[in-house]
């Protein structure tokens, strides 16, 4: 068993998808399903089932699985070590965030970020928050911007700021105009949801709740981009913090009159690891950047 073995079976493990694991890992489908299966050969036992287009861990890869992330968290350390030696002219800084952040916010400060560690490698995850938190507790994502509260004791919290959610609408809706709306007035309206473990999931289906009714889902998954696409086609409405909708032309954000809707977010990372010079400097300039 080859370390590479071990990173390419984690990487299937959390797409749950072998080509997308292998776009992540810049190698062929053809080649990473090989490797896959010298390691199945190897080990004697099938650590996946085919599922259509998909794959799913079988009980044997659920319990290879925390052993190949210890490893992978054991050679990243060891490398971090090494890095230290060095300085910032070189390293690798990843970072996980939801997609309304990765859009709307970080693309100009990791922009200077970069030129000020040109050196640095960077890479970046977007996901929910609960991916976001098992990919730092994997020690697969350096440092995370994650929506607050969060609780794991092993998670150091820096708060960054407090924004409202809003129903986004297209122009010619017939509450486009009035500027706000009570969550009760979307009663009838068709909804849009964001994929499990995000999130706005979980405020929408909440906001619904309050308002004393179940939302009519046309549209169900998508990253928040997307959705606002749909919105944007007239296909429904969508519950977004208003970061999502900031600058866009073609969707309206309606205010929430009847409820407080909020999104709080927050910059984490493991304190319980020692985190390589380019992750500290990145968190840092990240929590620099991102307060203001």
């Amino acid at each position: 068993m080859e370390l590479r073995h071990l990173r390419y079976f984690e990487a299937v493990a959390r797409h749950s998808h072998v080509t997308r694991a292998a776009a992540e890992l810049h190698i062929a489908q053809p080649a990473l399903s090989k490797q896959i299966s010298q390691l199945e050969q190897e080990l004697g036992i099938a650590l996946f089932d085919r599922v259509g287009r998909n794959v799913r861990l079988t009980e044997a890869g659920e319990a290879l699985l925390p052993h190949a992330r210890a490893v992978m968290a054991q050679v990243a350390a060891a490398r971090a070590e090494m890095e230290e030696r060095i300085g910032l002219r070189r390293g690798r800084a990843t970072v996980g965030t939801p997609p309304t952040v990765g859009t709307q916010l970080l693309p100009p400060v990791l922009a200077a970020f970069n030129r000020r560690y040109p050196g640095i490698e960077l890479r970046l995850h977007e996901a929910g928050v609960q991916t976001l938190i098992d990919l730092l507790e994997a020690g697969l994502t350096d440092v995370a911007v994650v929506t607050l509260p969060v609780e794991d004791e092993h998670l150091t919290v820096i708060p960054l700021f407090t924004e409202e959610m809003v129903v986004a609408v297209w122009p010619g809706h017939r509450l486009a105009a009035q500027g706000k709306v009570a969550v009760r007035e979307l009663r009838d309206e068709p909804w849009l949801l964001s994929p499990e473990n995000y999130e706005l999931r979980e405020a929408t289906l909440n906001a619904c709740a309050a308002a004393g009714f179940t939302p009519r889902v046309v549209l169900d998954g998508g990253e928040t981009d997307t959705l606002l696409r749909f919105v944007a086609a007239g296909i429904g409405v969508a519950l977004v913090p208003r970061l999502a909708v900031q600058g866009t032309t073609d969707l309206v954000p309606l205010t929430v009159c009847d409820q407080t809707l909020t999104r709080s977010l927050g910059i984490v990372w493991r304190g319980d690891r020692v985190a390589s010079p380019a992750a500290r400097a990145m968190r840092d300039f990240l929590v620099e950047q991102l307060r203001r």
